[in-house]
């Protein structure tokens, strides 16, 4: 397939601002990944390594909307899952790995054998999120990559998002096509003070495509030594935030794929942010996905264009 969405696989279990503990839905890099992928085109692959107990979770989600079977590798006897504490303020306050070691997570990340699968003449974007640090899978990747010649979409995951994997985030980000930071995480990377100091650096850190996500704000897409702000697409009428869980994935996947398909930094930023205004309407995934929808979303993309094109 030409698109696909990668990463550890996991159930999500949202702990409130006020210690609540929700039951676990639906969640993961891939799910999310896949969602905002597919808001724009069916021709995505959910590529994860799962457990035997997948179906029994994801379905009728996964059947329902005729997600393709042939990436998920079923590894183990139990599907993982993360537990995420939010502040009052949305942001993430704190996660755990369900064993209580995110060394664990590495056994359920994406594997050579896996990319070697999966990726041929027709792929044009893999869009992932994992470590900065050298490992095999990158190497598979990259080696692919120079065969195939698509382009990487890359955000880093919570657990290195510290000032201790700076160096081989900067390295990192010397090889991928694209790079995707939040605010508070990029700063924390990179020992900065602020959005401006970051903006600043992001515009020199080599991807062709960097994403800054602003939370509610929206996003800014920097390419060739500017930085654009899209702001959040508006919600219609008589729908609110719920959960905002996998938007920073979903909008991370879409900008992927808006960039792989040569539209310009604002049209990408727009893009992402009307998936992930998809994504934060209902705990989970959205629930159906089909031709409506992508009409939709492409004719939302279509009429903020118009309105932010003058940003160019």
């Amino acid at each position: 397939m030409r698109y696909l969405a990668t990463g550890l696989n996991m159930l999500d279990q949202i702990i409130t601002p006020a210690g609540q503990a929700l039951p676990p839905k639906l969640g993961g890099v891939p799910l999310y990944g896949y969602c905002g992928m597919r808001v724009f085109t069916d021709d995505v692959l959910y590529l994860a390594r799962v457990g035997n107990d997948f179906f029994d979770i994801y379905d009728p989600w996964f059947s329902q909307n005729g997600v393709p079977r042939q990436g998920l590798r079923f590894v183990s006897d139990k599907t993982p899952y993360c537990a995420i504490q939010y502040r009052a303020d949305e942001t993430v306050q704190d996660t755990w790995f369900f064993t209580r070691d995110w060394a664990d997570s590495d056994f359920w990340r994406p594997q050579p054998e896996d990319y070697r699968r999966h990726i041929g003449p027709d792929t044009r974007g893999v869009c992932l999120c994992g470590p900065p640090q050298p490992s095999p899978s990158w190497a598979e990747l990259f080696s692919l990559r120079e065969k195939y010649h698509f382009q990487i979409m890359w955000e880093p995951n919570g657990s290195h998002t510290f000032a201790a994997d700076r160096a081989a985030t900067v390295e990192l980000c010397q090889k991928v096509d694209m790079a995707s930071f939040n605010l508070v995480e990029g700063c924390r990377i990179f020992g900065l003070a602020g959005e401006a100091e970051l903006l600043d650096f992001l515009k020199r850190l080599g991807p062709e495509l960097v994403l800054l996500r602003v939370g509610s704000r929206g996003m800014y897409t920097i390419a060739g030594g500017r930085a654009y702000l899209l702001p959040s697409a508006p919600l219609p009428p008589g729908t609110a935030v719920v959960d905002t869980t996998g938007c920073g994935n979903a909008s991370t996947a879409a900008c992927c794929y808006a960039w792989c398909e040569k539209n310009d930094p604002v049209m990408t930023g727009i893009m992402g942010n009307v998936a992930s205004s998809y994504n934060l309407r209902q705990y989970g995934p959205w629930p159906q996905f089909g031709p409506a929808l992508t009409a939709e979303a492409t004719d939302m993309a279509d009429q903020l264009y118009q309105k932010y094109r003058c940003l160019l």
